[in-house]
Order: C-alpha cells, then structure tokens, then sequence
C-alpha cells in the first residue's frame, strides 16, 4: 500500500479564515529579526504618547459637559469662584472666640489674607477676622454714631415697617439694648484690640453668636477662614492652591486655638497624586505577582514570554491612549491590571498552544499551526470583548466611558503585540531549538479542567434552567445593591485629608456646601431681595438636618433684622445696597457678581449621603419657581456630587444587558449556528447574574467602577466559552465523537486555561493592594467575578455542548474516534487526495495504526461554518490529520509508528 495511504503525522494547513493566521505565523515566524525592528520603532513611537497621558478628577469626570447642570457649574464658579479651602480654628478648653482675637492672631488673620490674595490662584480669603470686620463696617458710622451706622439705618426702616404695634415695639426695644452695649465702649477703643467690642460684634442680644456669622462661626468654641480657589482650574492648578493655602498655615501657631486646613481640593490632589504614583506602583506590582504565577504554574519552555510581550503590549496601549487623549482618572487607571491580566491571559494561550504543537510534533511548523489553529477563536474574543467593553459607551459618566474606550482599544492593542511577539520569539526558538516531543495532557491541571466538566449530558436542560433563574436573580438583587458615590468614601479612610475632614465635621457639623446661584437684571430691587430671602429661610425651615447655615449678603442683612416675637420681614433693595456699601472686598467676590447681575446664596450641609443631598437638591430644583425674571439655580459641590450620582444610576443595570445583547449578536454572526452562540452565553448568564447574588449576600458596597464590572465579566467569561467550543469543534473535525472531542479539548487546554484565568484574576486583585478602596473593592470583587466565570465556563459548559453536539446541533462531519477513547483513527487515503509522499517515506507495511473503514464520510461534507481549526493541509496533500492521541512518529529506522 503506498505510503499516502497512512495519514501524515503533521498538524495540517487551515483553510479559510484559519490559513490566513496559518501563512501570518510563517511570515511573522520566519522574520524575528525585521518584526524585532518594526517593534522598537513601534515601541518608541507609542511610548512617546505615554507623556501625554493626563490625570484628572475634576467635574468634567462625573458630569457631562453639554449637561446643564456641568454648564450651571462651570457659570457658577465663574462668577464666585470654584472650591473651598477651609481652615479651623478651635479654642483651648480654658478660651473662648473672644479670646481669638488678640493682637498677634490679628496681624496673623491680616498677614494671611495680604499673602494668600496676591496668589493668582486664589479668588478670596474671608477669615474670622474678615467676617468681623464686616459686622463692625455695619455697625460703624462716619459721625461715631450708631444710629447712623447701615446696621442703624436697616433697623429703624424695619421697625417702620413692621405692621404689627407688638413687634414693633420688641424691635425697638431690642434696639435699644443694641444700642445701651455699644455705648458702654468708648468710640477710641472700639477696636479688635478690645475683648469688649470683640463680643459685641460676636454675639447678639441673647449672648449667642450673631446668626450671620454662624457661617464663620459655627460653634462657641470654632472659627473658619475660607479661601476660595479660583473657578473653573485644572485639577493641577487647584492642587497648586490648596498647596499655597496649605503652606501658608504650615508652622503657624496662634494664640488660644488649635489650626487644621483642609478642603475637596486637597482630597482631589490627594487623589491625583495617588494616579500618578500609584499608575506605577499598581503595574509592578501586578508585573511581580504574574511572574511568580508564570514560573510555578506555567511549565513551558520561556515561560515568562507572555509577561514580556503583555508589557510591551501595555505601553502601545497606553501610548495610544495619550495620543487620543484618553484622561486617566481614578476609574481608567483601572485599566491597567485589567488589560495586564486579560493580555496575559491571551499570551498564555497563544504560548500554550505553540507548546501543545511541539511537543506532540504532529506539525512541521509548530508556530503556524498554534496560529492557525487558535486565532480564529481568540479573534472572536476579541471581538466579543471589545463589543462588551463598548457597551460601557452607554453610561452616563463620563469617566466610565472613557474607562470602556481605554479598554477595547487596549485590548486588541494588546493581541495585536502578543500575536507578533509571541510568534516571532517562538519561531526563533523553534527553529534554533526545537522542543522535545511530549504529550502533557494528562497533567494534574489537565484532569482537573476534565473533572470540573464532568458533570452528565442529563444536567444540560436543568442548567439552562438554573442559568435562566440565576440571571433573573441576579437582575433583581442588582437594583438593591448599595452604589458608594461620596468621593470621600473613595479615598484611603486612614489618609490625613479623611482624618482632617472627620474632624471637620466633629466639630461644626459640616464639610461641605451647597450653593444657589441667583441671577437677575437688577439684583437690587425689592423683588430679587425678597426672593433670596423667602427661598434661605424656606429651605432651612424644609430641611433643618441637611442644610444647617445661609450666607449670603441678603441672608446677612435678614438675620440682622431678625429678632424674636417679632413679624419676619424681608430686606428691601435699598437695605442691601447699604450694606454691600460697607462688604469687605473679599466678601463681596463670594456674594455679589455686579457685573454678571448675580447674588449668591451658600448652605453648609450637614452630614449624610449623596443620596439624601440629592434629594434637597431635586426639591429645590421642583418647587421653588422664582417670579418672572429672576433665575435660581442649585450648584456647588453638592450638586456635583449629586449629579454623578444621577448620571450613575440612569442606566447602570442596561449596561450588563447591551454588553450581553452585544456579545450573542456577535457570536452568532461568527457561528451562524444559534445553539452553538447561546450554549456559549449561558456560563455568562450564570456568571453575571451570580455575582450579583454572591454581592448582595456579602452585603458589598459597590463604588461607580466596581458596580459597572458586568461588561468586564462578560468579556472575560465570553472569551473562556468561546475557546472552549472552538477546540470542541476542532477536536471534532479531527474525527472524535462528542464524548472524546469534549475530554480532549478539556484535557489539552487545561494548564493553559487555568494559568491564563488566574493570571487575568491577578491582573485585577492586584488592584486590591491599592489604598483607595475604589480601587480595593473594584480589585476584589471583579476578581471574584472573573473567579465565577470561569467556573461557571468550565464545570456549565461542558456538558451542554456534550447534549447539543449529540444532537448535531453543533458540529456535523465525520466521526472517526469511538466514544471514550480520547483517540481518532487515522483516515483512509479514499477520504481527501494526497500529495504523492516523498521518498523518504515509510512504507505502510510498517506503520501500526489501524485503518479506518473507507465508508467514512469525507471531512469535506461538513459544513462551512465548522471549519474553525485545520482538518486538510494542502501543502501536504490534503489529507485530514489524525488525532493527538494517536499521532504517527518517524521511528529511527524511517518506518512510523502509532
């Protein structure tokens, strides 16, 4: 019998999409040293991008920029500038605010303020001593009288118009007392210098500190310098600032008070400070904890390559990014373990593959065969990955969007450098040192991967079942899960900024503000003041426990006129005209814009979540309506804050389902086969829908990224499906049944399965070594997802694709290999035409393996949508390729044997 008529030993050329990858890893295999040079030039030229790369943490993160309500903020800070920098000051226990104010700290407060405004990143500074002043300019009158002071003239007009004889005469009485405290001090010593007239500015008639100070003063023993950065900075420009401010105070002492500064602006330096070191830190990290992986678990020949080309890989990907102008923020820098460990993950595969060839020598060309045989299904991947990671698209923060592009342009980036380096390398050796024959299939990683898959064909329609009730409950515990979105929250609890900010909020209550911007075209007329008036004292009395001070200069001028049992009244244009005669310059920037015909009005709120800000914010938004002309509009941080709290919770669940939508609509494009696309979604329903279970049960808090991890799920569960059922169909068009193709594609991938999932677990767990917990829980909790995933792939989609490939519902062609025998026959030459074999060829005679029966069914029956790996090798005569099992070897003395 001729020697064609024995099947060849060697792994076949692909056809189809699979020869192009076949001819692409002989060319790239065959070139090291060009595809060398191309990468270094490609290396440098992205690399150069990685120093555009830029860090920000500002608004333009968390809102939309053709939002109104970023438009309403950035008018805002425009107009009284942008974030608080807050310093206080707290009394020793044997002193009082009084006893702030002696001679020293005066010149201090004066110091501080002559120093901090010449910064040009600072729009104002109001210290204790500025909030004073403005009460003693009230007060003050050019005659030394006070009758004749702003403060007199308001009073008296008020007690002319108040329509009730009973409060008038409170009002009047009240007055006199104003009246009989500041004559006791003689007009020469109504200085700061004197503790008396410090008293009389601090506390009214009752002894309580005057209500419109209580902004500046919020307890007995507190003070507060505010300086207010300038509007609309750079997160750099900003940190400048509050670095300025921080500087400023640093080893100044005063008397009778304990100093603390601190402020949002230092938290978002704080945090950009972290990106940019911890970009770094997180990535060698991840780099360290991957090469011990790679050198325990991965036993192969180079077995660090991956790392090598995955790192080369990230710097084209982050390259890129800083060309397109990708921001790095705290929710993309994430994207670094993530695409290290997915990369990795990739490369582990591709490596494998190339291993499996070699040492089982049934390809002549090992390189281009592992390419050939393995990229048609990693593409698809690919794909399906990026599709996944485009779904984030549909979100309404933008920082998660920039996450998902950073993501699926990385992520073929990434394939891209592991497919030229990961083939070049390999050829190279390949062809200098060619790797010994050995079939390690059988390995403890291999019949684990077996065992995890084992489950009967029985259980397939009750996994349908469960993967079904899995994804429904997992939607519906999805909406009770908690979403942190307080930035606070987001940062390292133990960090100073945290602990100063605590402390903050121990001692006034408060540590943040809400503001509302009112613009109209005369903002001194009775109308406008009356409206600011009624909408301060509205929203105090509605929300006592959210909003706990108004500053404004209307609200200072009302809470002067406030007195007791007396009726309320609101100021007149003319009242606030008097005292923005007498404002402070610095107060005047905070409160007053002339020129953009504004008024601002400033709540301190109190403690609580975004979600109970978000409720005052919506409440002003929906009831107060302004008379015609006159606008009010609710900004500020709190608004901020609240609005990428909106911006979350609009379509955070959708996300998980246009990913899903996404990824079966390109499955079954590539398939054209629609049990083959939903077996291979149904491990990712289970997944997706059980790490929600698992979240709630656990009680989780999800922050903004880790609560968008269902596309990153998605992806990575889609990918261990999606190359499971492609080796199955491989392992079928070799001639096995459904049993045998199943345990042989579970037995061949094993070791590269489980080290590339645990090196893409790793890749995001590092994360956990972060001391944001946003970055902490996302590390954490995605990993487990990823963890899910996979077993949800393995031990779920085994014994479906067993069940619906019995059926034929999978892969149609011939089967060559009994049921178990984890072998195939080698075909008669009557199945395909061969080459005529050379020469040097064994005779038939001598070779051991049985010949299947002619009658079998020609592999060219099957269709075209099966031929994912190589089942005829043109080159080589066309015949179809035995299995692995039972591969012929040359035997010394020329004959083969099985």
């Amino acid at each position: 019998m001729p020697s064609s008529s024995v099947p060849s030993d060697r792994s076949s050329r692909p056809g189809g999409t699979a020869r192009f990858w076949f001819g692409v890893g002989r060319v790239v295999g065959s070139r090291t040293g060009l595809v060398a040079a191309v990468t270094a030039i490609v290396t440098v030229a992205l690399g150069l991008g990685l120093t555009r790369l830029e860090f920000t943490t500002g608004q333009e993160n968390y809102l939309n920029a053709d939002s109104q309500v970023a438009k309403d903020n950035v008018a805002y800070q425009d107009l009284f500038g942008g974030q608080a920098m807050i310093t206080l000051f707290t009394t020793k226990p044997d002193a009082d605010l009084v006893d702030l104010f002696t001679a020293a700290n005066v010149k201090k407060f004066r110091d501080l303020s002559a120093t901090l405004e010449k910064d040009p990143r600072i729009e104002s500074v109001i210290t204790p001593l500025t909030a004073l002043q403005f009460t003693a300019n009230l007060v003050t009158s050019s005659d030394g009288q006070i009758i004749n002071s702003a403060a007199g003239k308001i009073l008296l007009a008020a007690q002319q118009r108040d329509p009730d004889p009973k409060s008038q005469a409170v009002r009047l009485a009240d007055s006199l007392r104003t009246l009989e405290r500041a004559n006791a001090i003689p007009e020469d010593q109504r200085t700061f210098d004197d503790p008396a007239w410090v008293d009389f500015l601090l506390h009214d008639n009752s002894g309580g500190i005057r209500k419109s100070l209580q902004s500046f003063f919020p307890t007995d023993k507190n003070a507060q310098m505010i300086v207010r950065l300038t509007g609309n900075a750079s997160i750099k420009e900003e940190g400048k600032g509050a670095t300025t401010v921080e500087n400023a105070m640093n080893g100044l002492t005063f008397d009778n008070a304990d100093v603390m500064t601190t402020g949002a602006a230092v938290l978002l330096r704080d945090i950009n400070d972290y990106l940019r070191g911890g970009f770094l830190t997180l990535g060698g990290i991840s780099l360290l904890i991957m090469a011990a992986l790679l050198l325990v678990a991965f036993a192969v020949r180079w077995r660090l390559l991956p790392l090598a080309v995955v790192g080369i890989g990230l710097v084209w990907a982050f390259g890129l990014a800083g060309y397109l102008d990708i921001p790095l923020s705290v929710v993309t820098i994430a994207g670094m373990p993530v695409l290290l460990g997915v990369g990795i993950d990739f490369a582990v595969q591709l490596h494998s593959r190339v291993q499996e060839e070699a040492q089982l020598d049934r390809a002549r060309e090992p390189v281009a065969a592992a390419l050939g045989h393995l990229m048609p299904a990693l593409a698809l991947a690919t794909v399906a990955g990026v599709i996944a990671f485009l779904a984030l698209e549909f979100s309404e923060v933008p920082m998660i969007r920039d996450f998902g592009v950073l993501l699926a342009i990385g992520l073929p980036v990434i394939v891209l450098a592991t497919v030229l380096l990961s083939t070049a390398s390999l050829g190279f050796r390949e062809r200098r040192s060619p790797t010994a024959p050995k079939d390690a299939s059988r390995g403890a990683l291999g019949h684990t991967v077996v065992w995890l898959g084992s489950l009967p064909r029985l259980a397939a329609i009750p996994l349908v079942v469960i993967a079904a009730g899995i994804f429904a409950g997992g939607l519906v515990v999805e909406g009770d899960l908690k979403v942190q979105t307080d930035p606070e929250k987001w940062v390292n609890q133990n960090s100073q900024v945290v602990h100063d900010i605590q402390y903050l909020k121990a001692q006034t209550g408060s540590s943040s503000e809400l503001g509302i911007f009112i613009q109209s075209d005369d903002i001194f007329d009775d109308r406008t003041v009356k409206f600011v008036h009624d909408l301060a004292y509205q929203q105090l009395d509605e929300h006592p426990k959210e909003l706990l001070t108004a500053s404004s200069l209307v609200t200072t001028v009302s809470f002067l006129m406030e007195v007791p049992n007396t009726t309320l009244l609101a100021p007149t244009g003319k009242d606030i005209r008097l005292a923005y005669d007498v404002t402070p310059e610095p107060i005047r920037k905070s409160t007053v814009d002339i020129d953009g015909k504004a008024l601002n009005l400033i709540f301190r709120t109190g403690p609580g979540a975004l979600e109970e800000r978000a409720v005052v914010v919506n409440d002003i938004r929906d009831t107060v309506t302004p008379p015609e002309g006159i606008r009010a509009t609710p900004s500020g941080l709190a608004v901020v804050g609240t609005g990428l709290l909106e911006n979350f919770e609009k379509n955070r669940v959708e996300l998980t389902y246009f990913a899903l939508i996404g990824v079966f609509i390109i499955l079954l494009l590539r398939h054209l086969n629609i049990v083959r696309a939903v077996v291979s979604v149904v491990p990712v329903l289970i997944a997706v829908g059980l790490t929600a279970i698992i979240s709630r049960l656990a009680g989780f808090e999800l922050s903004p990224l880790t609560a968008v991890g269902g596309p990153l799920v998605i992806a990575l569960c889609t990918e261990f499906t999606t190359l499971i059922v492609m080796r199955h169909i491989e392992e079928r068009q070799r001639g096995r049944d459904p049993l045998a193709a199943t345990e042989e594609a579970a037995a061949r991938t094993g070791v590269a399965f489980m080290v590339s999932a645990l090196a893409a677990v790793i890749g995001i767990v590092v994360l956990a070594f972060s001391s944001l917990p946003l970055l902490r829980d996302f590390g954490l909790v995605v990993a487990l997802n990823v963890g899910v995933a996979l077993l949800s792939a393995l031990i779920v989609l085994p014994p479906l694709l067993l069940w619906a490939d019995e059926r034929g519902w999978v892969y149609r062609g011939p089967q060559l290999v009994p049921a178990g025998t984890g072998s195939a026959a080698p075909l008669p030459a009557s199945v395909v035409p061969t080459a005529p074999a050379p020469a040097s060829a064994a005779p038939a005679s001598t070779a051991r393996a049985s010949a299947a029966p002619a009658a079998v069914v020609p592999a060219a029956a099957a269709p075209a949508d099966d031929a994912v790996g190589p089942s005829a090798d043109p080159g080589a005569g066309g015949t179809v390729e035995p299995a692995t099992g039972d591969t012929a070897k040359p035997t010394a003395g020329g004959t083969a044997e099985s």
